[in-house]
């Protein structure tokens, strides 16, 4: 059903009626005579093809498709308040709709985020997902952050800012550097080694890059985006080549680099506005990643 055709005038008279005394209560409360609110419950009874009042007396009673109904709509309009509520109380700050790769919005961008938002109390920034592989979102976004090729994001952005080239380098649990230490490169093999089909080859590598030849990769965890193998990690499975700038300094994420001198490049990340964008809050933001690149 299209939401052009509910009736949502008589929708709203039942549902004040519902919780009222009387008709003639609901219709103080709507600022209509009785009547209309009678001819209104009507109508919605004939469109329904149900009756939601029964007589009892002089009063109405709730029928028990009445009664269905009437808690559905009293929550649907719950619902509809609290959001034009938020709206409202937000009217003086403005929006920053952010669309990022899960990974990069998960272990760069929300451990961080409170601080752009300490500077610039006025902006919200929503955040949605993306996996690898698809489109990005640029009608329902102003800022698209990607990893490597723009194609996808072609002529719907206003300009592309280059953020930071990825330093790729194995990523351990603190629980697991407990058990089996990492000293030397050859040290990490005595971990499980993860992989993700998204970012394939990256293993490789870092084990050329560290003089480890001829490894053979059998067993160990495999799995299909990298936010997930990164929750593996997590969980003590083994470790990971992943961006070194997602964890800096500190056991972020109870996760560490063990020998973060020793990367292989990565790929690129851009900042790409989109054509709805205001260019005030994006390039305040932009601004704001490279800072936190620098630090």
């Amino acid at each position: 059903m299209k939401e052009r055709e509910l009736p949502l005038v008589a929708l709203r008279a039942f549902a004040v009626a519902a919780r009222s005394d009387n008709l003639s209560a609901a219709a103080e409360e709507l600022g209509v005579t009785h009547g209309a609110v009678s001819k209104q419950v009507r109508s919605l009874e004939d469109w329904l093809g149900q009756q939601v009042f029964t007589r009892e007396g002089r009063g109405l009673a709730l029928t028990p498709y009445g009664k269905v109904l009437a808690e559905r709509l009293s929550q649907s309009f719950r619902d509809i308040d609290a959001a034009c509520q938020y709206v409202r109380r937000h009217r003086s700050k403005a929006v920053l709709a952010v669309e990022a790769p899960s990974t990069f919005a998960m272990y760069f961008l929300m451990p961080r985020l409170k601080r752009f938002e300490t500077r610039y109390p006025n902006v919200a920034v929503w955040i949605s997902t993306r996996m690898t592989g698809q489109t990005p979102d640029v009608s329902s976004n102003d800022l698209l952050i990607t990893r490597g090729n723009t194609d996808r994001v072609g002529s719907h952005s206003k300009g592309t800012t280059a953020l930071f080239e990825e330093n790729l380098t194995p990523v351990c649990s603190t629980e697991l550097l407990k058990k089996r230490p990492v000293r030397k490169p050859a040290d990490i093999l005595k971990h499980p080694l993860i992989t993700s089909a998204t970012r394939p080859g990256h293993w490789e590598a870092w084990l050329q890059e560290a003089g480890i030849r001829d490894y053979l990769f059998e067993g160990g965890h495999r799995f299909d985006h990298m936010f997930v193998a990164m929750h593996a990690v997590r969980e003590g499975f083994g470790s990971i080549v992943a961006p070194r700038e997602f964890f800096p300094g500190q056991a972020q994420w109870k996760l560490r680099c063990p020998l973060p001198g020793l990367a292989v490049r990565g790929e690129t990340y851009f900042a790409n506005p989109t054509l709805r964008a205001d260019p005030r809050h994006v390039d305040r933001f932009v601004d704001w990643l490279k800072e936190e690149m620098k630090r």
